[in-house]
Formats: C-alpha cells, structure tokens, sequence
C-alpha cells in the first residue's frame, strides 16, 4: 500500500536520483566496517564534510590516560599525512564513559581520509587497548580472503569516489550482532 502511496505522490525520478546517490556513502560506511572489526560505529555529517569513527574499550580509562592517547593519536595520524601526501589535518576526539566502557570518537575530514589512515588508527588502538578494545567476532580473519581483498579495494574506490563527488545525505553506519546496518538519518 505504502508503494502505491509513493508511486502516486512521489515522482519516481527523483526517488530514484535520492537513492543512487546515497549508494556511495551506504558502500562506503558498510566497507569501513567490514573491514575494520574494531570500529563500532561510522557516521557521515555532510554539513561538516566530517566522518566520525566510534571505538569502544572495556574500561573505565582515567582521563588523563586518554587525553594523552587522543594527543598521541592525533600526532600520528598528522604525520602520517605530512610523509603520505604532504597535507596537514585536523583531528578531533571525544570520550564517553559508561560505566565499565569508554567510547573514543574521532572526527576527521572526509576529503581526507585514507584507507591507510585508518588501518594506522586501528593497530594504535590495537596496541594501546589490546584485549581491552572490543572487536567484532566476525572479522576479516574469519571471512573469506577473496571477500576480504573485494571489500578492501570497495573501501579504496568509495573514499576517492566521496572525495570527487560528495555526499548529500547523512548516514550512519553501526554494528548489530553479526550485521552491518547503515542507515539515513
């Protein structure tokens, strides 16, 4: 009934567009997920140009102990741009705490992400947190390593896609269980 509804009020063209163009930021959040277990959550803000990357530890982290990993974090990840690609980035983090659980989130800029950068953020909360990080248990390690190179060249193509084509739509991508969802918000 409700494609009824949609069909006669909606133009289907425009439906359509709305939908091929949020294509990208759906392959590309549901690809920062599948190939990172260690990230909990992946949200897009287009207002901001800004992909923000949630992790979770099972810890209550003294504040002093984060703010000087954020500080460390954010270092490498500048140098790491400045011997990559020569640019320099802004990095911004906040920490929740939840009881026996801290999220750390980091923002960035779309434009100035890399697949790279990313796997450097992972083995430096991997060697910060170790055990302490949660990680989901369906992994690349346990997925298939034709599946594993697939999704990791998508996330390569989609990051330099959004970089010549921003998106309009904010999206948010989480774990439940053994899914990825991705969603607009």
């Amino acid at each position: 009934m409700l494609d009824f509804l949609r069909s006669r009020f909606v133009p289907q063209k425009k439906r359509r567009q709305s939908r091929e163009q949020a294509r990208p930021g759906v392959q590309l959040l549901a690809s920062v997920l599948v190939c990172f277990p260690e990230i909990q959550a992946v949200a897009y803000e287009p207002a901001q140009g800004s992909l923000t990357i949630d992790f979770t530890v099972r810890a209550a982290l003294p504040a002093d102990e984060i703010d000087a990993f954020t500080v460390f974090l954010a270092e490498s990840i500048e140098t790491y741009h400045a011997i990559e690609d020569g640019i320099s980035c802004d990095v911004h983090s906040s920490y929740e705490q939840h009881g026996t659980l801290t999220m750390l989130r980091l923002m960035r800029r779309m434009n100035e992400v890399t697949e790279g950068e990313l796997s450097l953020i992972v083995r430096l909360m991997h060697g910060k947190f170790a055990e302490q990080l949660i990680v989901d248990p369906h992994n690349m390690d346990t997925l298939d390593a034709e599946f594993s190179s697939i999704q990791h060249e998508t996330l390569e193509r989609m990051l330099t896609a959004v970089r010549e084509m921003p998106l309009h739509d904010c999206l948010v991508g989480i774990r439940e269980r053994d899914q990825v969802i991705v969603y607009n918000r």
